[in-house]
């Protein structure tokens, strides 16, 4: 029998053993959902490595996963495109609007990506927790003294993973940072626009698949605006294209649905908070990049920050907050 970790009693209470079988299937989806979205940044390296620019990476990207979400939506209802019986209608219209912070949210990160190590990127992209307790806090949900104390170690831990940023921040490293924490600020908002316009519906696949067609036709349109959309270049860039819509896209987003379902948000949303370092763990493997102890440090602290900002008893948690984990 797996044993149970350590860190999921008090977040939502003991775990009964007789359900083992669902608790390790819910691991099971949440260690897919890490790895598929972990490990992005290593195909975006490789497709810019081919003088690819990135709003038509993003373009593509959501080309290839927008019709492989329509069709696990059809296969889901039953070979069926129109909502599930007794499921409210979904506001369409402004799911697809919603789909223009993700489309943002991409461009955003392979600009960044491409003038910063993969692993910093990464761990700094991964203050968007603390900021969705800030903003919820002006939103108006109490945040608690551990979600103060969490915003602090957030702040020291990416401070100790900027390099050089002791001797200051310029140039590219500046822009590179500034990225990141744009990144993070438009997932952010993303998700909790996204938790307080779904919390009421269980269609959640369709209403992803309109989510996700909604970022495509941004995208399309910027890039029409650049005019056109640039092609890719070799067998093996369409091949890394496809591996970014399906390994990074669809399949992290497959996993992280079911992994929710079995273990509830919070404890799921701790499982994935270990996503930075096994970026990290990627890009010295495929990428030869390093990081400095201090970085790994920093990694740590920003790790520890997500995991004791999501140890809030669920009472606490409003519905749509509980689902924006």
């Amino acid at each position: 029998m797996l044993p149970v970790p350590c860190f999921f009693l008090g977040v939502e209470g003991v775990i009964v053993t007789s359900d083992a079988k669902r608790l390790r299937e819910g691991i099971l989806f949440i260690i897919g959902s890490v790895m598929g979205y972990s490990i992005l940044p290593v195909f975006t390296r490789n497709i810019l490595a081919s003088g690819m620019e990135p709003p038509d990476i993003a373009f593509w990207r959501f080309c290839f996963a927008a019709p492989i979400f329509w069709l696990y939506t059809w296969l889901e209802n039953g070979r069926s495109l129109s909502a599930r019986f007794g499921s409210p209608p979904l506001p369409r219209i402004v799911l697809m609007l919603l789909g223009s912070l993700l489309a943002l949210s991409a461009v955003v990160a392979f600009l960044g990506l491409e003038i910063m190590p993969v692993g910093t990127f990464t761990v700094l992209f991964y203050t968007y927790p603390a900021m969705i307790a800030l903003l919820s806090l002006f939103l108006g949900d109490r945040l608690p003294l551990q979600g103060w104390i969490a915003l602090g170690l957030t702040i020291v831990g990416v401070v100790m993973v900027t390099p050089d940023f002791s001797a200051g921040l310029g140039g590219g490293n500046l822009t590179g940072v500034a990225l990141a924490l744009i990144n993070a600020g438009v997932v952010a908002v993303y998700f909790i626009l996204n938790s307080r316009i779904l919390h009421r519906h269980r269609d959640k696949t369709r209403a992803s698949a309109y989510i996700v067609t909604g970022a495509l036709i941004i995208l399309l349109a910027f890039s029409l605006y650049r005019g056109g959309v640039a092609f890719p270049k070799g067998v093996n860039i369409w091949l890394l294209l496809i591996a970014l819509a399906t390994v990074s896209t669809v399949f992290p987003v497959f996993c992280l649905t079911n992994g929710i379902a079995r273990l509830g948000a919070a404890r799921a949303s701790i499982m994935g908070a270990f996503e930075p370092l096994v970026t990290a763990l990627w890009a010295m493997l495929f990428l030869g990049e390093m990081m400095l102890m201090q970085q790994w440090l920093g990694g740590i602290v920003i790790v520890a920050a997500v995991i004791l900002l999501n140890l809030r008893r669920p009472a606490r948690l409003r519905p749509a907050a509980a689902s924006a984990d």
